[in-house]
């Protein structure tokens, strides 16, 4: 034990003799420490965002306007607000069409900048009696219902102190609460037609008219479609052609398949930049360790007169590499931290595919990885690094370079 806490102090004094020395090497264990947290992050984020969209997309098919599928991609995807209506007639259309088990309707609107939040949301109506795709999402119990009146925020909008959301003017009252999707409609609030008819009329009254409240019955923005299971998603999609047009289908496989693509190119940067950096760090703190222990070869040799053993000497050197290696993931940590949770919204926005951060447990099990991991590159390369020095001839290591 004595031995260890002599070592220890010999690594501290070394570390704190050569200041600008020992920063270069930490700052190499803080690029891999960095570079593990933030990489698994990222990684972990995107392919829990994917597996949560996948399990709460709920319907099969979409039915938009036809030129309006961009926008709706990117309400699904990133919940930028937009709104695009077409004739309600489409939702009969789909309706006693062999295949389909259920069919719903949605209504978009948007809010404005200056209401309960301080950028615009998706405001979408749906209908509780034959809607599917909201319900399963409520995380927290809809004490009265989504009654006229009342909405359900996503769960990314904030309510205001009184518990209530502001829109044009006129404030609603939070009925409850949707869990993360990790897709855009985290961002999006939504009501019943009727709330909706209130919420136009006010948004006219402000001079924002999406279209005539007193007609807005006739209208919707989005069929979503459940087929049952074996259907001909296609056969469905030319049965409904025939009884509807300007129309364009978003099938939710396709989707996932094109977000799946995006995702995967994602990751290969990801890991392609995770291993460059790692193999940066490891080589780098073994190359340091080398030349900084060359220059300290008559250090060693003075040592070894003095009667301290080889054995001694590399675990001097490796106490030295373990605290170098440990602060720099520490510090390394640290900074990932200070990128992945402030700036996780921007993240999000920037990689525009489903993201959805970890559990706390596995973000602390990244944290400690990337601790270990430097912890490991700084005890290795000082031990490398001292092994040959250590058996050099005391005589001609005092010798060399006179």
């Amino acid at each position: 034990m004595s031995g260890l806490k002599d070592s220890f102090r010999f690594g501290i004094r070394n570390i704190r003799k050569r200041p600008y020395r020992s920063f270069c090497l930490m700052l190499a264990a803080v690029i891999g420490s960095y570079a593990l947290f933030v990489g698994l992050s990222l990684k972990s984020s995107l392919n829990n965002g994917l597996g949560r969209m996948k399990e709460r997309m709920g319907a099969d098919l979409m039915i938009v306007p036809e030129e309006s599928e961009i926008k709706a991609r990117n309400i699904l995807l990133t919940g930028e607000p937009e709104f695009f209506y077409m004739n309600a007639s489409v939702a009969k259309a789909a309706e006693d069409i062999e295949g389909v088990e259920s069919a719903t309707s949605q209504f978009y609107f948007t809010s404005l900048s200056s209401d309960c939040c301080s950028t615009r949301v998706q405001l979408i109506a749906f209908d509780p009696d034959t809607d599917f795709v909201i319900a399963p999402w409520i995380d927290e119990k809809v004490t009265s219902g989504a009654e006229n009146g009342s909405v359900i925020i996503g769960s990314e909008v904030t309510p205001l102190a009184n518990g209530k959301v502001k829109f044009f003017g006129s404030e609603y009252k939070v009925a409850g609460k949707l869990g993360e999707t990790a897709t855009g409609l985290d961002h999006s609030v939504f009501m019943t037609r009727d709330t909706m008819h209130d919420l136009l009329n006010d948004a006219k009254d402000k001079g924002y008219q999406f279209l005539n409240p007193e007609d807005d019955s006739s209208w919707v923005s989005t069929v979503l479609i459940r087929v049952n299971d074996g259907a001909d998603i296609t056969n469905i999609e030319k049965e409904i052609y025939k009884k509807a047009n300007g129309i364009r289908f978003i099938e939710t496989d396709k989707l996932l398949s094109d977000v799946s693509v995006k995702l995967g190119s994602v990751e290969s940067i990801i890991n392609i930049t995770l291993t460059v950096l790692l193999v940066f760090s490891f080589l780098t703190m073994i190359l340091f360790f080398s030349v900084i222990f060359h220059e300290r070869k008559k250090e060693f040799a003075v040592l070894r007169i003095l009667g301290t053993s080889s054995r001694r000497i590399c675990l001097f050197s490796l106490t030295e590499g373990i605290t170098i290696g440990a602060a720099g993931g520490v510090a390394g940590l640290i900074l990932g931290v200070l990128t992945v949770f402030p700036f996780n919204r921007f993240i999000e926005n920037s990689l525009d595919v489903p993201y959805l951060m970890p559990a706390v447990s596995l973000v602390i099990l990244y944290g400690v990885l990337g601790v270990i991991l430097t912890t490991l590159f700084g005890s290795v390369s000082s031990f490398l690094s001292t092994l040959s020095l250590s058996h050099a001839e005391t005589y001609y290591t005092m010798r060399a370079g006179e």
